[in-house]
C-alpha cells in the first residue's frame, strides 16, 4: 500500500514536472551543487534517488533517519527509525541490532551530508552483516519533500519539513511548508 501511494504521489510528481518554476530550478540547482560537494567528500558512499528509493521493496528496506531530533519531530519518511547524528559506528550496530540479512539500508538527512558521513561509518559493518545494500539518499529528505512525497511526524501524515536553517532551507521548493517545531 506505502508503495502504491508512494509510486502514485511520484507519477503525479512526474507529470508536473515540467511546470516547475525559475525559482524552483535555481533551488533544485543548489541541492544538486551540494550533493556533488557530498559524493567528491564521500567517495565510498553509494547514493540513490528518490525514484530509485520509492521503488524499493519496502518490506527488505529501512530508512534511517540522520538528523536532530526535532528536525525529526517535524517530519520524516513514513516509517523512518531516527538515528543521532553523532552515533559511531558501533553504537548503530547495537541500538539497531537486528538480522539485517538481505536488507537495503537507506540513510538520509537534509541534504545528505550528515547521512553520508554515518553510510561511510557503518557501511562495512553492515555489509558483513549480511545487508545487500547501504545507500545514502541523493540530496536528502528535501528531494523527497520537493518531489511532494508522503512525510510523517507523530501525530500522522504532514507535508510540513524542518530547514535545519535559513541556508538549507533555501532549498527547500515549498516554502510556505517549512516548520521548526512540530505541528499537532
Amino acid at each position: 500500500m506505502f508503495r502504491f501511494i508512494l509510486s502514485i504521489c511520484f507519477g503525479v510528481f512526474l507529470s508536473s514536472f515540467s511546470e516547475v518554476s525559475v525559482a524552483e530550478e535555481k533551488e533544485n540547482k543548489a541541492l544538486h551543487k551540494a550533493h556533488v560537494s557530498i559524493v567528491k567528500d564521500h567517495r565510498t558512499v553509494r547514493h540513490i534517488g528518490v525514484k530509485s528509493a520509492v521503488e524499493l521493496d519496502t518490506k527488505d528496506t529501512l530508512f534511517f533517519d540522520v538528523r536532530e531530533k526535532k528536525e525529526f519531530d517535524v517530519s520524516h519518511i513514513v516509517n523512518s527509525e531516527h538515528v543521532d547524528p553523532d552515533l559511531s559506528a558501533s553504537d548503530f550496530m547495537a541500538q539497531f541490532d537486528q538480522d539485517w540479512t538481505g536488507k537495503t539500508l537507506v540513510f538520509y538527512c537534509s541534504v545528505g551530508r550528515r547521512s553520508s558521513i554515518l553510510a561511510e561509518k557503518v557501511q562495512a559493518e553492515l555489509k558483513a552483516a549480511g545487508a545487500k545494500d547501504v545507500y545514502n539518499l541523493k540530496e536528502g529528505v528535501f528531494a523527497w519533500h520537493n518531489a511532494g512525497l508522503p512525510l510523517e511526524n507523530a501525530a500522522g501524515p504532514t507535508d510540513l519539513l524542518h530547514p535545519f536553517n535559513a541556508f538549507w532551507g533555501r532549498m527547500i521548493n515549498r516554502k510556505d511548508l517549512v516548520a521548526y517545531k512540530a505541528v499537532d
